[in-house]
């Protein structure tokens, strides 16, 4: 499991430098490793296969698929695996597992648990210590149901020297003793205790005293454990967010397989009967989880970040913004966020997918944060939803705008099939006005910020959607250009 999944960006050691490729895979189906060179993707061959490994490393092969190309003068491709039914679940998750860690941070994080807890005294973790002389100074050390922080440097360091064989036969891990000096230090020692503390995996008994938080599964039996991993596969798979729930469900089913060895059966093997099949095109928000993270504390904190943001030509822009709202494009599926900009003193709606580099600002001008409005307010998050209520007004979906324009389509449907199209123009319009003209005819006006956006819903009636060309030259002209483009696919026109 990842180390702290509450804090994706602070523990995340350049994941940013693979999300890049695993976004372009994933847009673009496959890609050779020179044109990931030549999109600037990787820096160079040499480099792209450091990369691949780190990715491997979190994905089982079968994902990333290597396949020769029919086009000439290419030579290997890379993809992922698509098919649904072949491939059902949240694969690209996996992408955070374990990519913070260095063989340091395992080595450490396993003398530190074993310090609280043993397989073989599940119910008295401690007191076998002081008569098994495991511990190097038994005697000068209280063990009990907890443990002083205070000890914990002589304990860790015990059971570090007690497992170096298995260290080393396991993982070529050679002792090292003056780089051991440096790995248990009481810095680093508090500060893994207050990580754990704060995850909720310690408890503080006080007194600077800590034992493990007790065992919340404790008292469910092996089928009611899986119904609770099932509704946490449910939920990962329903909200915008689903690397914690995704690690959660992990958990769980790691945990089942532990505890009922002999009553698992293969309903926690994601394999063999995935209850959920994951929908591919939600693998893209995956890898922005950790964005979107960054962007909803610094919503719930009133905080202000800078980010990079990577324009279609592949320019990176430097960005300072108040974040006030994460919104999901209901017909694509993409994640944006609504805030404050303080580079161009406006309100905008990024995306988050071209996000490259993301961070909490807090020496951010503090004179500056609420310079968009007239008079403090004592509620900041009222205010950020009567902004978003004010700009979302008479936008179509997503794009913002400066100016508001009207839009007249004239739709004309056979006779046969009236009652059913006129009730689709009713239910799928995002708002604006419907009026039926009889013989057929059926009139839609709206007003909106951004006439492009209605492109795709006005194609999808096909010829029985016309443009008023008077009225909107421009989205008319833009309408007849997409058919032209589309026939000369087909041989159709030349």
């Amino acid at each position: 499991m990842a180390k702290n999944t509450h804090a994706f960006q602070n523990d995340i050691k350049h994941y940013d430098k693979i999300r890049d490729i695993l976004r372009y895979l994933y847009l673009y189906g496959s890609s050779s490793k020179e044109e990931l060179v030549e999109k600037g993707l990787v820096k160079s061959i040499s480099s792209f296969y450091d990369i691949r490994q780190r990715i491997e490393n979190y994905l089982d092969g079968e994902y990333l698929q290597e396949h020769k190309s029919s086009e000439k003068n290419t030579g290997k491709k890379f993809r992922f695996l698509y098919d649904p039914f072949r491939c059902p679940v949240n694969y690209l998750a996996e992408t955070y597992q374990n990519c913070s860690f260095v063989t340091d941070d395992i080595i450490f994080y396993f003398c530190l648990m074993q310090s609280f807890v043993d397989p073989d005294f599940p119910d008295e973790p401690y007191d076998y210590l002081e008569d098994s002389g495991f511990l190097g100074c038994p005697e000068s050390i209280d063990t009990d149901t907890d443990v002083a922080i205070t000890d914990l440097i002589t304990i860790i360091k015990s059971i570090y020297v007690s497992n170096q064989s298995v260290l080393q036969h396991l993982n070529d891990i050679m002792p090292d003793s003056e780089h051991n000096k440096k790995l248990f230090t009481w810095a680093r020692i508090r500060a893994r205790i207050a990580e754990l503390t704060s995850l909720g995996i310690l408890a503080e008994s006080g007194d600077g005293r800590y034992l493990l938080s007790s065992d919340i599964f404790a008292k469910i039996e092996a089928d009611e454990l899986s119904d609770v991993q099932l509704m946490t596969q449910f939920f990962y798979n329903c909200s915008f967010l689903t690397v914690p729930g995704f690690y959660l469900s992990s958990t769980i089913g790691q945990y089942s397989q532990a505890v009922y060895a002999k009553e698992t059966d293969c309903f926690f093997n994601k394999q063999e009967n995935p209850v959920f099949f994951y929908k591919n095109h939600r693998l893209q928000s995956v890898i922005d989880d950790d964005v979107t993270w960054t962007i909803l504390t610094a919503i719930h904190s009133a905080s202000v970040i800078h980010y990079s943001y990577r324009t279609k030509n592949g320019e990176l822009l430097q960005y300072d913004m108040l974040p006030m709202k994460v919104v999901i494009d209901r017909q694509y599926g993409r994640q944006y966020f609504f805030g404050y900009n303080y580079n161009s003193r406006k309100f905008y709606m990024p995306r988050i997918s071209s996000i490259a580099a993301i961070r909490i600002d807090p020496a951010f001008d503090k004179a500056r944060r609420y310079e968009f409005l007239h008079s403090p307010e004592a509620d900041i998050h009222a205010v950020y939803g009567r902004l978003y209520q004010e700009h979302i007004e008479n936008v179509w979906n997503i794009a913002l705008g400066d100016t508001v324009s009207k839009v007249i389509i004239h739709f004309t449907f056979p006779e046969r099939e009236y009652a059913k199209l006129l009730n689709r123009v009713k239910s799928a319009r995002h708002h604006g006005t419907v009026t039926e003209r009889g013989n057929g005819r059926v009139d839609f006006v709206v007003e909106t910020k951004n006439e492009l956006e209605l492109v795709p819903w006005i194609r999808s009636y096909g010829p029985y959607a016309v443009v008023d060309v008077q009225n909107n030259p421009e989205l008319a002209a833009k309408l007849k250009s997409d058919w032209k483009e589309a026939l000369k696919l087909y041989g159709i026109v030349q």
